[in-house]
């Protein structure tokens, strides 16, 4: 599956660009496996995994690469939780990739499958331009387009990295815990994903109220300085 995700990195830089002001609403994304691995010196086996990032639906683009339409979200913040050590922030950039219908692995690892991919935006772009850190497989996700609450979804994926990440030739995942790296790459038994909105806080009408009679207040006293 790594060819898949170093195929995707080339349309995956044009995420940022083009995206349609409608509709806004804040939104989380989660993925979550199983894995072994060690992030900062600290070693885990067959730990839960859990990565939550998140986003604006205005943030998502339409992005045509061979006659298909996929979907992309840069994140603005990603955390990674690990059993038995806690939650880190991922450092580095970070985005979803949603295939929202049947793709093929080149790899033939997977079946056709929808899905989805976060991954890890490389730098310098050379390296891949993008390496994925979670994945999730399932015919419930075809048509999804990372806009609305989702799941939870289990299916093919999990969670992982390139074995062979090291400085200098693939970086490992740059954590404020220090480096991540997995003993395996993301097919693994199974994933999970979940997509939620989250809450746009409102003014309250008391305070509604305090800022009009405060525009009022400030309305009556520029006049009266107008009349001295």
């Amino acid at each position: 599956m790594r060819s898949i995700f170093a195929s995707t990195g080339l349309v995956l830089t044009l995420v940022g660009f083009g995206a349609q002001q409608v509709n806004a609403a804040p939104i989380s994304y989660q993925f979550s496996g199983t894995g072994s691995g060690a992030i900062g010196g600290m070693s885990f086996t067959d730990a839960l995994v859990v990565y939550t990032g998140t986003a604006d639906t205005d943030d998502v683009v339409t992005l045509s690469f061979m006659d298909a339409t996929f979907y992309a979200v840069a994140l603005d913040a990603l955390t990674v939780n690990i059993t038995g050590i806690g939650t880190a922030t991922i450092t580095d950039p970070a985005e979803i990739f949603d295939f929202p219908q049947a793709i093929i692995d080149p790899d033939e690892e997977i079946p056709p499958l929808p899905g989805l991919i976060l991954g890890r935006v490389d730098n310098p772009p050379d390296l891949g331009g993008f390496t994925g850190m979670a994945a999730v497989f399932n015919n419930s996700l075809a048509g999804y387009d990372l806009k609305t609450p989702i799941g939870p979804i289990s299916g093919i994926g999990g969670v992982g990295f390139n074995e062979d990440c090291a400085p200098g030739s693939d970086p490992c995942i740059g954590t404020s815990l220090g480096l991540l790296s997995f003993t395996h790459n993301i097919v693994s038994p199974e994933g999970t994903f979940t997509a939620t909105l989250q809450p746009v806080s409102v003014p309250e009408p008391a305070t509604l109220l305090l800022v009009g009679g405060g525009v009022a207040a400030f309305v009556r006293r520029s006049r009266r300085g107008g009349h001295r």
